[in-house]
């Protein structure tokens, strides 16, 4: 077995298990990083040294902002998952269990793939070379990688194309991608359709040539999206000039071969709709044919190429179309004698058919143009004036029955989207009700809402979008408000619109703060009050738990006030009480009742000897849904105030400290006037009489601000520091009550470039204090700060 390494396991393990969709689609022995070829040789302690090395690391990347969601289920199940694997005889069980699922999950994951490949070697006598990339996608399809395909690939002898095919941006993926693209874009925007990447630059397809022009208006359009807010409307229209800036702006070649996948996909959406026109009359009649032909001008072709498109469709399926269009002298249409034939012909069946009736064809056509026009219920009301009309004279009317076969497709999609918009129109789901109310808008508009249902189709959209709007207004309100507001606005928004993307994306990012001061008194009745000061984060429930003789936490009620009388407390000793807040399914840090009190506020005092510094406690993280993890706590520390006066001078003076309460004393205003120091209107290092290495973990330096971030070096083997920020004065231990703290993983640096602050907390005066992780997963922080950690941020 080979030695366990962080990042590979990262990028081999989590990696996979995350592509295939959880940690239900693995096994234990993947999951430790255990060879199954190796499981009946590998000894006990083996076996545990690695449990324990995967262990370790899943509790370092809990805050990993891809994989903690993953990492999370992985903790949780620990215990029960790795208890097989700790014992000879449970492993080798596990073992055999766990090479009968792979070989079987292996088998359904290649069937696809090996009936492709099977196909290709039966036509071929091989796999030809220009086949491999079609069926790297048929294995991507079923969860492979390109390299599983080729390991699988080496079984068949590969032929090599005689004429290789040239290899295209412009694949059946990234097609899907920019239709998706693009319709999001309709949505966002108020404005003319946009089918097309041309139509996102005001050009027409027939200008795909212009290579130029094309780069001047998106060059245009990127400018544009430049000034545009952080938001979902920028990141699409970002991605839509990626794909402008490879189809469009490659040249001619590529841009030509975008255009006749707009062909196709007009053709395929026109082919049914041409193929009911021409049932009937057996040729494009006048009104049909301008329909359809400024149907396909809106889906993304010019006039041109859509006269083109519509001769051709048909011609193909053998219908002409009417004289006084401009297609028929199309060149593409069919040939003057083939027309005059038909015509000849069609003459001939109505004067053979004069005697019978044919007033069914009036209703027919009505019934079409309803459809088109979005009202379903009128069509199906002409349908059956048709039908009446029909009866007894051409038994049934076969051209009826593919227009009323349509109808009743269109009333039951109808009623289905009529269905889901009332249900989240209830559950004030409006950004989802929206697209169900736009699509009856657009084809259903006369198709009446449920039973009991009061309200039209126009009040509900109406309803839906004012929503929506009063939901952006108070995610903008929310991203400028400061941190104790922007919960209670975000709240607001998600309780407007339930699924708001933003105010759920911004829900997510914005922390709740943890309550304060847990009190925990007896009463005369023998049960125990717990009381606390409420979370600064608004509209907060809270959780209380007790602390158990075996170190687990025992849920004892949730509330919405700050007190909980505990009626099952044992009857002596004083019991260990913690509270979180919870809001929107998210939780704060953990507070606990045995907590240290708040430092108090430091006052001069000379006759006081100088503050002994508390040894390290360790602590551990408390997460959602967890009810054995404890909370950090540490004894403050003092600051020069706390120093006597005649110590004082020894320590060097406060850079960009402003003290208007306390004048500074004559040695520190001889020291500053020697050296020359004055207060900064910049960021500086503050000096302070702290340890060298706080509770013995090593210490951050070369603290800075870069472009609104705190930077600094970090020490080796800390992975996890505590940042603490104050203003007026230096914070004074990592729980001051007067300061603003957060965690922050070396992830999350290298992510952001360093540590964020928010403008709301500058000018302030920051502090960083190591942390140390136990083997048993519990955050150790520093009882305080180096000096070297300190920086007074005065702009």
């Amino acid at each position: 077995m080979e030695a366990f390494v962080p990042n590979d396991y990262r990028k081999r393990v989590l990696a996979d298990v995350e592509r295939r969709g959880g940690i239900e689609f693995s096994d234990p022995f993947e999951l430790y990083d255990i060879p199954l070829d190796e499981a009946e040789t590998l000894s006990d302690a083996e076996v545990s040294a690695r449990v324990e090395e995967v262990w370790g690391f899943w509790q370092k990347q809990r805050d990993h902002p891809k994989y903690r969601v993953l990492v999370g289920l992985l903790v949780d199940g620990h215990d029960r998952r790795s208890e097989l694997l700790l014992y000879s005889g449970s492993r080798r069980a596990e073992a055999l269990r766990v090479r009968n699922e792979r070989e079987q999950r292996d088998a359904e994951r290649f069937e696809m793939l090996d009936t492709a490949i099977s196909r290709l070697v039966q036509r071929y006598g091989g796999v030809p070379a220009g086949k491999v990339a079609g069926l790297e996608e048929i294995g991507a399809m079923g969860g492979l990688t390109a390299a599983e395909v080729a390991a699988r690939l080496h079984r068949h002898r590969v032929i090599e194309d005689q004429a290789p095919a040239t290899p295209t941006v412009l694949t059946d993926q990234r097609r899907k991608q920019i239709r998706q693209l693009l319709s999001e874009w309709e949505r966002l925007l108020e404005g003319p359709p946009t089918p097309t990447l041309f139509a996102l630059l005001q050009l027409d397809p027939a200008q795909s040539t212009q290579t130029n022009e094309i780069r001047l208006r998106a060059d245009a359009l990127r400018a544009r999206a430049r000034e545009l807010p952080p938001g979902r409307v920028r990141v699409v229209l970002d991605e839509l000039l990626v794909h402008v800036q490879d189809l469009l702006e490659a040249g001619p070649a590529v841009a030509a071969e975008y255009v006749r996948t707009i062909t196709e996909d007009v053709a395929a959406e026109l082919r049914p709709k041409i193929r009911a026109a021409v049932l009937v009359e057996d040729q494009l009649v006048g009104e049909d044919y301008e329909f359809l032909l400024e149907e396909a001008i809106e889906l993304g072709l010019d006039r041109a190429e859509a006269i083109r498109l519509l001769a051709e469709i048909a011609g193909a399926l053998g219908a002409r179309i009417e004289s006084g269009a401009p297609a028929a002298r199309s060149a593409s249409a069919p040939p003057p004698v083939s027309h005059a034939r038909a015509s000849g012909s069609r003459t001939a069946h109505r004067a053979s058919s004069a005697g019978s009736s044919r007033e069914w064809e009036e209703p027919l056509k009505a019934a079409r143009a309803a459809l088109r026009s979005g009202r379903p219920q009128e069509a199906a009301r002409h349908v059956a004036e048709a039908r009446q009309l029909d009866a007894g004279a051409n038994g049934g009317a076969t051209p009826i029955r593919p227009v009323a076969d349509e109808v009743e497709r269109v009333l039951a999609e109808a009623a289905n989207h009529w269905r889901d918009a009332t249900a989240a129109c209830a559950a004030k789901r409006f950004v989802a009700a929206t697209e169900h109310l736009e699509y009856l808008q657009r084809n259903a508009s006369d198709v009446p809402p449920p039973t009991g249902q009061t309200t039209t189709l126009d009040q509900l959209l109406t309803q839906a979008r004012a929503a929506i709007a009063t939901a952006d207004r108070l995610v903008a309100e929310a991203n400028s408000a400061p941190p104790h507001d922007r919960t209670r606005a975000l709240l607001a928004a998600q309780s407007a619109c339930a699924d708001h993307p933003d105010a759920a994306a911004a829900l997510a990012a914005t922390p709740i703060e943890a309550p304060a001061s847990v009190h925990a008194s007896r009463l005369t009745t023998g049960s125990v009050l717990v009381t606390w000061t409420p979370s600064p984060t608004g509209n907060a429930d809270y959780k209380v738990t007790r602390l158990q003789p075996d170190g687990t936490w025992r849920t004892v009620g949730r509330t919405r006030t700050t007190e909980l009388e505990d009626g099952g407390a044992p009857p002596t000793g004083q019991p260990i009480y913690a509270v979180v807040a919870a809001v929107a399914g998210r939780y704060s840090d953990l507070t606990r009742s045995d907590a240290p009190p708040p430092a108090p506020t430091p006052n001069v005092d000379a006759s006081r000897p100088a503050p002994v510094p508390q040894p390290e406690q360790p602590v551990q993280e408390t997460h959602p849904g967890s009810t054995n993890r404890q909370e950090s706590s540490s004894e403050p520390v003092g600051t020069t105030q706390d120093v006597p006066a005649s110590q004082r001078a020894q320590f060097p003076p406060l850079v960009g400290r402003v003290d208007s309460e306390q004048p500074a004393p004559e040695a520190d205003s001889a020291t500053s006037s020697q050296s020359g120091t004055s207060p900064q209107s910049a960021a500086e290092p503050v000096a302070l009489p702290d340890e060298p290495t706080p509770s013995g973990i090593p210490t951050v330096s070369n603290l800075a601000i870069h472009d609104g971030r705190l930077t600094f070096d970090w020490p080796t083997g800390v992975t996890e520091v505590m940042v603490v920020a104050r203003p007026g004065t230096p914070p004074v231990t990592p729980t001051d009550p007067q300061a603003t703290s957060w965690k922050v993983t070396n992830t999350r640096y290298e992510i952001d470039g360093g540590v964020l602050i928010q403008p709301t907390l500058t000018p302030c005066h920051l502090a960083v204090a190591s942390c140390r992780r136990q083997p048993n997963g519990a955050l150790t922080i520093a009882s305080g700060f180096a000096s070297t950690a300190r920086l007074h941020w005065a702009t």
